[in-house]
């Protein structure tokens, strides 16, 4: 199967075999794993990025918004710390207010989505 590769993906293959023989691959679905990260569509994750930075509740509920806040960020390497400052800056004003009202530090963002 490796022998069918071509052109770049075979480097990055052959790279892997030769350099660490004994993480080589075990299975198909690792090798189509690995390749998948070192070609994933820029487009496509420049495209969920706008979507977060522009993501607000508004006037949505928030079951609604957050459904989506965390498809969005499924697609997106975000560290749960930086999600958890910046759902607090995308809901809105009412729950904002309940947060500072309330002065509680969040440890998770399932925390969170309970409080809210």
């Amino acid at each position: 199967m490796i022998f069918r590769l071509e052109d770049d993906a075979d480097q990055q293959i052959y790279a892997k075999h030769y350099v660490d023989t004994f993480s080589f691959y075990q299975s198909l679905s690792e090798l189509l794993k690995h390749l998948k990260e070192i070609y994933k569509d820029q487009n496509l994750i420049q495209k969920y990025h706008h979507e977060y930075v522009t993501l607000k509740q508004l006037n949505k509920f928030f079951s609604s918004f957050y459904s989506e806040f965390t498809r969005i960020f499924s697609f997106l390497n975000y560290d749960d710390i930086i999600l958890m400052n910046n759902i607090q800056n995308k809901i809105n004003n009412h729950l904002q207010n309940a947060l500072s009202v309330y002065l509680i530090k969040f440890n998770s963002l399932d925390k969170l989505k309970i409080f809210l």
